[in-house]
């Protein structure tokens, strides 16, 4: 298959090759990379798009009485649960989720996120800053540990830049990847259902093999050497995919969109060749009929998140997998003339796996969801503290990753005044 063949299909699929510096020429250095199978920790991040509502979930804010004139929620202060040292509202799927995850989940609440804009926020949450330019953390991680990888960076939507650093693969239609891995046959499930006879294949592969060789041998400029890495990157992939194809289900997930994305990525994980993925879920930017149209989508995500972890159960990875979830903003405190909730700068993270402490909450809001201050040394709150910004947690989470410093620290600096050391741990 040749390089335009290779794209045409995978736009076919709903997967978006995007080449990055990186991937063809081996970052920074320059240097031509050869594909390897990773090992290392999995990170999945979990958008909720449109803005989520903390105060439904991690941060509950109840009304005192069903005489409150201007309630944050309909449910009763007095119905907050808890799960250990977590507090949660008493809807949906949240004490299901709790009792079951609390011992591994670290909530961080009260976070400053600055601004109320759908595409700023998602930025903030994602990158660490609000300038345009910073490439998502899920970029830096792949880009450190393996560019060179077919799927490094895969995405299903959400805040995807990549700064140039890695190649990102989106994906859409995951049915459709079994006809770029096995493009000579009918039916890609079919071993023996193919275009040409066994023998007629392993002719045409050594003319492909021959040639390959051939231009690589003619090509002397570094331009022409480049761009040929370029092309059979995308060729090779195909035949990547094919592990792929091993380790997927057999039927994928139609219930939940988060449990299906979960199992094309920790596929590609098993794989060996794939290292961060976006995951997303969308529909939390209700404006109108908040309680009806945001808490049943609430459930959804806890439920796909829940999901994510027993997927990583049964494919034996639980220990190796790093989940980060978030939004770009909160929602507004009460409830606006159509019983919605409106744009709210003050969100919530929630996160768990490898390397993170659970049963714990940093940080917190006041009783109309304004962010409170911590300590930055002892982390609890404080009246002289500091409000947890988007980067106090993301220079913690490049600590865990080991990009807090050297070329990548340089080019996209997180500069926190007092970073929160012990965050994660």
């Amino acid at each position: 298959m040749n390089r335009r063949d290779f794209f045409k299909l995978a736009g076919l699929a709903g997967l978006t090759l995007i080449p990055g510096s990186s991937a063809a020429t081996g970052g920074i250095a320059g240097e031509p990379l050869t594909p390897r199978a990773y090992e290392g920790t999995f990170w999945i991040f979990v958008n909720a798009a449109g803005g989520w509502d903390p105060t439904s979930l991690c941060d509950p804010k109840g009304r005192a009485n069903e005489m409150d004139p201007d309630p944050m929620n309909m449910y009763l202060t007095s119905e907050i649960l808890s799960a250990g040292n977590i507090n949660y509202a008493p809807l949906g799927y949240n004490d299901t989720f709790f009792q079951k995850y609390y011992q591994d989940l670290l909530i961080i609440n009260g976070i400053d996120m600055q601004t109320n804009g759908h595409d700023s926020g998602s930025r903030h949450t994602w990158s660490g800053r609000l300038v345009e330019g910073f490439p998502s953390l899920a970029a830096l991680v792949a880009a450190n540990a393996g560019p060179e990888l077919p799927m490094s960076y895969l995405s299903f939507g959400g805040y995807d830049l990549t700064g140039g650093l890695v190649a990102r693969t989106r994906s859409g239609n995951v049915n459709a990847l079994g006809r770029i891995a096995y493009p000579e046959r009918f039916d890609p499930s079919n071993a023996d259902d193919r275009f040409h006879s066994v023998r007629a294949a392993e002719l045409i592969q050594q003319a492909r093999d021959g040639r390959r060789t051939t231009q690589e041998m003619e090509a002397t400029l570094p331009v022409e050497q480049v761009a040929m890495n370029q092309m059979f990157t995308a060729t090779d992939g195909a035949n990547e995919l094919k592990l792929l194809q091993q380790y997927l289900p057999d039927e994928l997930a139609q219930d939940n969109a988060l449990r299906r994305q979960a199992q094309v990525a920790l596929a590609a994980y098993r794989a060996g060749i794939s290292i961060a993925v976006n995951l997303n879920y969308g529909g939390f930017d209700t404006h109108g009929d908040h309680d009806n149209a945001h808490i049943p989508r609430l459930q959804t995500l806890l439920e796909g998140v829940d999901a994510i972890w027993q997927e990583a159960e049964a494919q034996q990875v639980a220990d190796n997998v790093i989940v980060v979830v978030g939004s770009e903003f909160g929602r507004t405190p009460g409830y606006n003339a159509n019983n919605g909730k409106d744009h709210w700068s003050v969100s919530s993270m929630m996160l768990m796996g490898k390397g993170i402490s659970g049963n714990r909450v940093i940080g917190g809001s006041t009783d109309r969801h304004q962010p409170l201050t911590v300590d930055p040394g002892s982390l609890s709150l404080s009246e002289s503290g500091i409000r947890i910004e988007p980067q106090h947690i993301h220079y913690e989470l490049r600590k865990l990753a080991g990009i807090h410093e050297g070329d990548f620290a340089t080019m996209f600096p997180l500069s926190p005044a007092q970073p929160l050391s012990g965050l994660l741990s």
